[in-house]
């Protein structure tokens, strides 16, 4: 009887017809040139560390054709560059970008993150001569709270006028990388941290805090951002792609859905907090091994702008554990928005569902806070004057995550010696392998 005299709530939230699908979405469809060649993006990335072991160089080393693509922007590097000026008292501590107030009063924001390096290398008894010596180490060269990395090549030859963002996946030998990846209580997508950062538009859609968290310093980090960076080498009208495979394959998703929504808001709302307006970059993303995002709502409100351009593609090998985490936890509250109108069962779902939610949420908030407080101290964000931060916690309560973009299946082969490498189907170079096999192009 109680549950018959629930408050069933009002299914605002339904997404609009998106605007500016089309104008910001770069030419669709699966390509195997384009995955062959982002796939070597990845293998650059999330190799690094296993180009060193006896008998893997030539195995892991990535196959970047330089007739198609050219290394303009690499976050190790500037990273490796900065500790040796901040260990020689030659930091420069004004913030670079269009935003800087200028000179920060000598506050190093990235102190943190160089006494981690200095602690890491000393823990893993490794000497620091020069930058080489970090740019190399895939378990000292990353940035923020989780050291995360990324790359941007500027396509050449017949790829003039394309861009393309790689962002670095799990470094398994680095706690923080890995750590990231537990942290999948969900938080609101919609003006996450922020009213001028958005990863969905549905007031219900919620993605992995530890994914979200991480993509917000990847994209703001005044130093070594993905946004300041984009305003200095990337034109306007470009197209840009974002590729990353595993943790960074769901830091792809998020920062495609991040670029549309701002970029969006930005044109069609009076206010432009982080710059955004006339970019109108063409949108386009390929995510190998993605681990799940964010719930069924985020997964849908991204489809409303990537599925008609067929502008987000995902390919998971069917015998990889990873695009099958983190597991989707669902409960009758996550059909709230699937019965409407007032009749009867609408109300009995709506009530059943009331205590679990507010407890999930409750988890979800304790956990939440416990992540903001570890990421404080790694460095200063771009515009931050106008990212004007809630002073409150924005949990989730749906954790019935699911894939979000177009995936596409390859098939793993359980016939590879793949010895006691656990994580043999998930590697790069595996997916390297079986999409030149079952994706390639067809003589």
């Amino acid at each position: 009887m109680a549950t018959a005299c629930a408050t069933v709530p009002e299914h605002s939230d339904r997404i609009p017809a998106s605007v500016y699908v089309d104008e910001f979405a770069a030419q669709g469809g699966y390509s195997y040139e384009e995955a062959q060649q982002f796939i070597e993006f990845c293998v650059e990335l999330d190799d690094q560390d296993d180009r060193g072991v006896a008998g893997r160089p030539a195995e892991t080393a990535a196959a970047v054709d330089a007739n198609k693509w050219r290394l303009v922007y690499d976050s190790r590097e500037a990273v490796a560059k900065d500790y040796f000026a901040y260990a020689g008292n030659a930091f420069d501590t004004r913030m670079s970008g269009s935003s800087s107030a200028g000179p920060d009063d000598g506050v190093v924001f990235w102190r943190r993150m160089f006494s981690r390096i200095k602690s890491e290398a000393a823990a893993r008894h490794i000497g620091l001569s020069a930058p080489g010596d970090i740019q190399g180490n895939a378990s000292l060269n990353g940035f923020g709270p989780w050291q995360n990395a990324w790359l941007l090549y500027k396509g050449v030859g017949g790829n003039e006028g394309r861009y393309a963002v790689a962002i670095r996946g799990t470094v398994f030998e680095t706690e923080p990388s890995a750590v990231e990846n537990g942290l999948f209580q969900p938080v609101e997508g919609h003006e996450f941290l922020s009213r001028a950062v958005s990863f969905a538009r549905a007031g219900k859609a919620t993605v992995h805090s530890g994914f979200a968290h991480a993509t917000f310093t990847l994209l703001l980090d005044q130093r070594y951002g993905i946004l300041p960076v984009l305003e200095r080498e990337v034109p306007p009208g470009s197209t840009l792609y974002v590729v990353g495979h595993s943790q960074g394959a769901a830091m792809a998703t998020l920062v495609h859905a991040f670029l549309f929504n701002g970029m969006r808001d930005a044109e069609v709302s009076g206010s432009d907090p982080l710059g955004l307006r006339n970019r109108r970059y063409r949108l386009k993303s390929y995510a190998f091994a993605q681990p799940k995002p964010g719930n069924y709502a985020f997964s849908a409100d991204f489809a409303s702008y990537t599925q008609r351009p067929d502008t987000a593609i995902v390919i998971n090998n069917d015998l990889d554990p990873v695009p099958q985490l983190p597991l989707t936890l669902q409960s009758t509250a996550d059909l709230e928005g699937d019965f409407q109108g007032k009749f009867i069962l609408a109300r009995v779902v709506y009530g059943v569902s009331a205590c679990g939610k507010w407890l999930r949420s409750g988890i979800g908030r304790v956990l939440e806070w416990r992540t903001v407080r570890s990421a404080r101290g790694y460095g200063h964000f771009y515009h931050y004057g106008q990212l004007l931060p809630w002073q409150h916690l924005r949990s989730g309560s749906s954790w019935g995550f699911t894939p979000a973009g177009r995936v596409i299946i390859v098939y793993g082969t359980q016939q590879v010696d793949q010895g006691k490498d656990v994580f043999f189907q998930h590697h790069a170079t595996t997916y390297r392998t079986v999409v030149a096999q079952q994706l390639g192009a067809r003589e």
